[in-house]
């Protein structure tokens, strides 16, 4: 056979396998298509169920579901098309290959030809024009929502005009006059008012207990004296910010202050077993994550509650950085640390903390009645506002909070409030697209008015768009435009200043919005970052920079009402607080007598000591001590003996001869006045400027 003959051959083989391969794949085409065509016989009843359903299928390709149509499409979980997972098997492959077969039969007596016959595709009345809006978790609810402390709109309540907000004249209540003290007290004092209710007491009594039950090797109690300067010494090290704790110890790199009052080894045996709770009292039903760092934040929460509140507040969240092993840690976009533990801050215009919340989920310290009406953010709101007054305060937050149902809650409380709003948590105002603003250019604005009844009285809620390089929402229950100003902004194209008119709401925000980012930069800039896998070190050491932190704008404040010009700046007064922390703890501390070694002296020789010539060190004063380790009444009394003329120790400390006094604190004349006439005026004033 010729080789063009078996070309032949082999080109029909080729073609009769091709032919065969179309042909199973119009067979199984055509199966398929009667297979979508009777599932949509067997799930449409009617003409108008198709039509609604691809009605349904045209809005959907381009608008997201709300959380109510979701809930609406579900029948409220009450029709499930879930079974019971408790009843039947997972190992369906028999039951399914049987229903293909069943489903085959049916396939092969079906009639292709009249099936599109029995259909009326037509679909030209729809009404393609609905767009639905994403909605949050807090939300204007469309059922009842009538809660036990705070009032909620239904939807369908709220009228929508286009009008501006009715700015009404806010009239404050008089709030009472801090009491400033007539000089700004020391800062370690401003410090420690934050640790009222857990002492370093208990600090040291909870981890000697902790060392015991942890059965740790060689542990030695540590005190309050020991506290102090530990503490002191974690302050050293947000001011230094070395990258390696124990660089602090090494010859290279030795901070005397650090190592000459605490070993190396010494400092990560307490950092190890630093505890501020006891471990064994925590339940086993216990809801609280936070429990082993609880008692420092609600020092600190309790202090922060009785600071004098300022008129304008504002409420955000606050990252602890942490990027380790932790069901807690969260990420947030934007944020300077966007992996930590996160906080709720209620914080003045000027950073100062008056409140705070730990987020720890759905053990969130929230109530769950308020939280199910106004979702997490109103939530959040409501509990950090319980311990603010009526009538006295403004208060700002972002568009994670804002809602309706939060605003008119609280007006209902007589607290003003403004917020960035997104829109679909607003019942649908009919604000003008961005599109129509841009046209009308940079600056422009338009505002819209929700109002409702609600036991006799009308309450309003104000909506303000206003465009600068995109639209910007804003929600209010007291003011929207107002008086307003003008900015000068950019502009690409002309390539110079150009000048836009701002709502009067925008401006108010911008200036009174970032109190807890200043407070979270200002911790940043000296923040105690030790690398641990500890969660719970890291919350610790936050709580001492918030408190810190804290504590030094109460100093500003007395400072600049006593007209001090020359103020601490927030380096000098943490450095400050460190320095005194550890001398009230040198001051006090004694140095445990070492275990002897156990075991039979060695026979061996020691080697000889070889004598180590050193030059003499320079004979250098300490500066003067601050005042408040100056009169702690500790170790800082000059010791009386029978020598001839004042002296010093090594330790600095004052040594004065002639006084017949020895172990008693008897009173005796004569040897006063013996005593007063044998020194000299010069050695007077020194005896009494080192007491």
């Amino acid at each position: 056979m010729s080789s063009e003959e078996e070309s032949e051959i082999d080109i029909s083989n080729l073609t009769s396998k091709i032919d065969v391969e179309q042909n199973k794949s119009v067979r199984y085409r055509t199966r398929r298509r009667a297979i979508d065509l009777v599932e949509m016989k067997e799930e449409t009843d009617c003409q108008d169920h198709l039509l609604q359903d691809f009605k349904d299928l045209q809005n959907m390709s381009r608008r997201v579901l709300s959380s109510d149509i979701i809930i609406e499409l579900l029948g409220n979980g009450e029709n499930s098309d879930l079974s019971d997972f408790s009843d039947g098997s997972d190992n369906n492959e028999e039951d399914e290959l049987d229903n293909l077969l069943a489903m085959n039969e049916v396939y092969e007596n079906f009639d292709f030809q009249n099936i599109e016959d029995d259909i009326d595709w037509n679909i030209d009345n729809i009404d393609d024009d609905i767009v639905v809006e994403t909605e949050n978790v807090d939300r204007v609810l469309e059922n009842p929502t009538t809660s036990y402390k705070y009032h909620s709109v239904r939807k369908e309540n709220i009228k929508w005009d286009a009008k501006p907000l009715t700015t009404r004249e806010i009239v404050f209540t008089a709030v009472p006059e801090k009491d400033f003290p007539s000089a700004p007290l020391p800062p370690i004092e401003y410090f420690l008012k934050y640790f009222s209710t857990i002492s370093f007491d208990d600090m040291a009594h909870f981890t000697n207990l902790f060392a015991q039950q942890n059965n740790t090797r060689n542990w030695t109690d540590t005190n309050v004296s020991e506290m102090k300067v530990f503490i002191g010494i974690h302050l050293y090290i947000g001011i230094i910010g070395f990258p390696r704790v124990i660089m602090y110890w090494q010859p290279d790199y030795r901070i005397d202050i650090i190592a000459d009052n605490m070993t190396k080894n010494r400092f990560f045996e307490l950092r190890t077993n630093f505890h501020v709770q006891d471990n064994l009292l925590n339940p086993t039903d216990n809801s609280d994550k936070f429990f082993k760092v609880r008692p420092l934040y609600n020092s600190i929460k309790k202090r922060c509650n009785e600071l004098h509140t300022e008129k304008n507040l504002c409420i955000d969240e606050q990252m602890v950085p942490f990027k380790g092993r932790l069901g807690l840690k969260q990420y947030m976009r934007g944020k300077p640390s966007p992996w930590g533990i996160k906080l709720y801050l209620l914080c003045g215009a000027g950073g100062m903390v008056y409140d705070l919340l730990l987020y720890q989920g759905s053990n969130t310290e929230l109530d769950q009645e308020t939280k199910a009406h106004f979702g997490l953010g109103g939530s959040v709101v409501l509990k950090l506002c319980e311990q603010l007054k009526k009538n006295r305060h403004i208060l700002y937050f972002d568009n994670f909070f804002t809602s309706y149902n939060l605003l008119n809650a609280l007006q209902d409380q007589k607290i003003y409030a403004a917020g960035t709003a997104r829109v679909n948590r607003f019942a649908n105002p009919p604000l003008m697209t961005d599109k129509h603003l841009r046209k009308l250019g940079r600056g422009a604005s338009f505002e819209v008015t929700g109002s409702n009844e609600h036991e006799g009285r009308t309450n309003q809620i104000g909506i303000i768009k206003w465009f600068d390089n995109k639209g910007v929402v804003l929600a209010s229950n007291f003011l929207t435009s107002g008086n307003t100003d003008e900015v000068n902004r950019w502009d690409k194209k002309e390539k110079k200043y150009i000048t836009l008119e701002r709502p009067e709401i925008v401006k108010l925000y911008n200036k009174s919005m970032g109190g807890v980012d200043l407070h979270d930069q200002l911790i940043s800039y000296f923040r105690i970052f030790i690398r641990s896998r500890k969660w719970t070190l890291r919350m610790v050491t936050h709580s001492f920079d918030m408190a810190l932190t804290n504590s030094w704008m109460e100093y500003r404040n007395d400072a600049t009402h006593c007209n001090i010009l020359k103020k601490m700046d927030l380096l000098l007064f943490k450095q400050r607080v460190a320095k005194t922390l550890i001398s009230l703890g040198r001051s006090q501390m004694y140095t445990p007598e070492r275990k002897k070694k156990v075991g039979r002296p060695s026979s061996s020789p020691s080697p000889p000591l070889i004598p180590i010539k050193s030059r003499k060190p320079r004979n250098i004063d300490d500066p003067t001590p601050y005042n408040e380790v100056r009169y702690d009444c500790n170790n800082h009394f000059a010791i009386f003996d029978d020598r001839q003329h004042t002296t010093r120790c090594n330790a600095g400390t004052l040594i004065m001869g002639l006084f017949p006094v020895i172990n008693t604190f008897t009173f005796d004349m004569e040897a006063s006045v013996k005593f007063a006439n044998t020194l000299s005026k010069s050695s007077m004033q020194l005896a009494f400027s080192e007491c």
